[in-house]
């Protein structure tokens, strides 16, 4: 593989196809309107991502898992579109909890409306364009800084393993920060028995310290009760 095949291919995993909210249309719709409008927005896109499609099992899955606001009736609003596309575009990156916890996190947000996750939405396809300018800068870094040639194969090696760790990065990264920012439920449930189970284990430890504090303080009293009453006994003269 030479510099220009390397190129080639990462133009086409570049080349995805977003739906822009504009490109929506603004009243509700049907599923197979939903399905038909995506799909033909990612025709656009390259042949390496044309496996990536909406699929009608995989709304109703959406829907089961709380990844979709409920809809009144069989058809969709705008935001629910939108939904589709985040959870769609996540899941491949993260588990389909921490979208969750992504989704409801945000919109627990004050005055968080529908409106306002379309214009977040809106601002990500933004981002994103500049973040496919600096996948290509990357690239060339790496190769340029750690002097590697992708056309010699223990270089070419090197440099995949760098593109790997930097995604693994990238990818712990947001994730810890999911973690901090939107903690599981079930997670913060676990640590509070964990610790109700520590604190009512050194209450349990305290009461026997106490309990064997004051058997000690009683022996000693026994004893020294003891040893006064033989020195009582010892002194008291013997009848003749």
């Amino acid at each position: 593989m030479d510099k220009q095949q390397m190129q080639d291919i990462m133009a086409e995993v570049l080349r995805d196809a977003d739906l822009r909210s504009q490109d929506i249309p603004a009243i509700d719709l049907y599923l197979d309107q939903i399905l038909s409008l995506v799909a033909d927005n990612r025709a656009q896109a390259s042949a390496y991502h044309q496996d990536k499609q909406l699929t009608k099992t995989m709304v109703n899955n959406y829907s089961k898992d709380g990844l979709i606001k409920p809809v009144k009736g069989k058809k969709y609003a705008k935001e629910h579109i939108v939904q589709m596309l985040l959870v769609n575009a996540l899941k491949s990156s993260m588990s389909i909890g921490e979208v969750k916890r992504m989704l409801t996190g945000v919109d627990a947000a004050e005055d968080f409306e529908d409106a306002d996750l379309i214009a977040c939405y809106d601002r990500y396809l933004d981002t994103k364009e500049d973040v496919r300018a600096m996948c290509c800068d990357v690239v060339e870094r790496i190769l340029t800084e750690q002097e590697l040639s992708v056309e010699d194969d223990r270089d070419f090696f090197v440099f995949l393993l760098s593109l790997l760790a930097l995604s693994s990065y990238t990818n712990g990264i947001a994730r810890a920060l999911i973690a901090a920012r939107y903690p599981d439920p079930e997670t913060l449930e676990k640590e509070r028995r964990e610790r109700a189970d520590e604190e009512k284990a050194r209450e349990k430890e305290e009461r026997r310290r106490e309990k064997e504090k004051k058997k000690e303080k009683e022996r000693a009293i026994e004893d020294a009760d003891a040893a006064q009453a033989i020195e009582n006994d010892v002194g008291t003269p013997t009848e003749q």
